[in-house]
């Protein structure tokens, strides 16, 4: 048997929050994280948009059921299973959503990212897999990649970044923030820990906001 791969076209879908205008100061690309739906997440961001700052919320490229069989549709970003390819197809959608705004054109206005739980772990493939400037980086309750996490690479470790866990958090554990803490210790970065669980709220994305605006 052997294994063979074709690259195709695929439809993926984002969601948008606010205006990309000319009084635009700050875009964020909000990665959401396993079992999510992009438009789930920018709920959490809803009332928040102004003039200043638009978001743009892509969605995994892959479904799923979210119990087995039954429950609401959910995306993810990747397995395990043809990991390689599921990581170059999901950094060439992204690559091609930034495209898409123009803001590699685009000087002044600050691209921010936050990635949740699973949303980190892609995010940090994305910043680190091209040369895009990017302003600040949000990892919410979720790892960097496993192949950074022994040396953080260049791009990473020269953006500034926010490193957000609940103090409840069943799936990120508490050890597990202090080593990502521990390997940003030489970069630009602040911790923020709060009153609860695997989770983002409004209050959370209001407060990260407001320390990490122009």
């Amino acid at each position: 048997m052997q294994e063979n791969h074709i690259d195709i076209r695929k439809s993926a879908r984002y969601y948008t929050l606010g205006k990309l205008n000319d009084n635009t100061k700050e875009v964020w690309f909000v990665i959401h994280g396993y079992a999510q739906l992009a438009k789930d997440i920018l709920q959490k961001f809803k009332g928040i948009e102004n003039d200043d700052i638009f978001f743009i919320a892509p969605e995994g490229l892959n479904k799923f059921y979210s119990r087995g069989f039954a429950g609401n549709p959910a995306a993810s970003w990747m397995t395990s299973e043809d990991r390689l390819n599921e990581i170059k197809d999901y950094c060439n959608y992204l690559n091609q959503l930034f495209h898409s705004f123009e803001l590699d054109k685009n000087s002044i206005v600050k691209v921010n990212v936050l990635g949740f739980s699973q949303g980190v772990t892609t995010a940090s493939r994305w910043i680190e897999s091209n040369d895009f400037s990017f302003h600040h980086f949000v990892l919410y309750a979720g790892e960097i990649a496993k192949e950074f996490q022994d040396r953080l690479p260049t791009r990473l470790a020269n953006i500034t970044s926010t490193i957000v866990r609940g103090k409840n958090d069943s799936l990120i554990k508490e050890d597990r923030i202090k080593t990502l803490i521990n390997l940003y210790q030489n970069t630009p970065h602040e911790y923020i820990e709060f009153e609860g669980g695997h989770e983002v709220t409004t209050e959370m994305v209001e407060l990260i906001l407001s320390r990490t605006s122009y």
